[in-house]
């Protein structure tokens, strides 16, 4: 699903020459407008369809998570991340905001292909795989959600808003806006850190497996 989803909204963003697709994230542009020309902006064809799927998906998602995943340890969280995700879909599409709602959307898609490749080696696969699997997570999670999610972003939300063509703008709208972002960035943090205390307590289930084997292996020897 995540490799669909990021396939074709590459293809939707590369196919015009959007002022909005950031070069950092494969786009065409070093200083994305978000909100330039609002509400008139140029818009690639087929965003608007891919937006009604990307509602409908996770609105099934959030639909699915509170009526069948009601007894997951992180049931919390969980469900907390699809509302927050099915709110911003559709705030941003309701107020018109689509080009920044696209480059939130192909950020997060991008870092979850890592995150499914990692759920796919984890417990099955040679430990130096799931080590490789589990540095294709990180490091997109640490460049994409915790760095250029907030710097080249939500930074740009504030730029905008004090430039000259900020002032069309909805300014209680953006703020709106901006907070949900910043909620969504304070997730990114705490799943990071849900990430590096995984793996350590991997690393000592390891260590305690260890240490019984070889102290079993030094009784038998005995």
């Amino acid at each position: 699903m995540n490799v669909l989803c990021v396939a074709v909204l590459y293809k939707i963003l590369l196919q015009e020459d959007c002022d909005f697709f950031d070069v950092r994230l494969g786009g065409r542009t070093s200083h994305p407008l978000y909100f330039y020309n609002h509400p008139c902006q140029k818009i690639p064809a087929n965003l608007d369809n891919f937006y009604l799927f990307k509602l409908a998906y996770h609105f099934y998602e959030l639909g699915h998570t509170l009526v069948l995943d009601r007894k997951r340890v992180d049931f919390v969280e969980y469900a907390l991340h699809h509302f927050l995700t099915f709110s911003l879909i559709l705030f941003s599409y309701s107020v018109g905001y689509l080009p920044i709602g696209a480059a939130v959307m192909i950020l997060h898609d991008v870092t979850d292909l890592g995150c499914s490749v990692f759920k796919l080696t984890i417990d099955i696969t040679p430990t130096a795989v799931e080590v490789i699997g589990y540095i294709g997570m990180v490091v997109p999670w640490l460049y994409v959600r915790l760095w250029f999610f907030p710097a080249h972003v939500i930074s740009r939300i504030f730029e905008e808003m004090n430039s000259w063509h900020g002032v069309r703008i909805n300014r209680h709208m953006m703020i709106m806006l901006t907070v949900f972002l910043i909620v969504l960035f304070c997730m990114h943090i705490f799943w990071f850190y849900l990430m590096v205390k995984g793996l350590l307590r991997r690393f000592q289930a390891k260590t305690w497996k260890s240490g019984i084997s070889f102290a079993t292996n030094a009784n038998n020897v005995e």
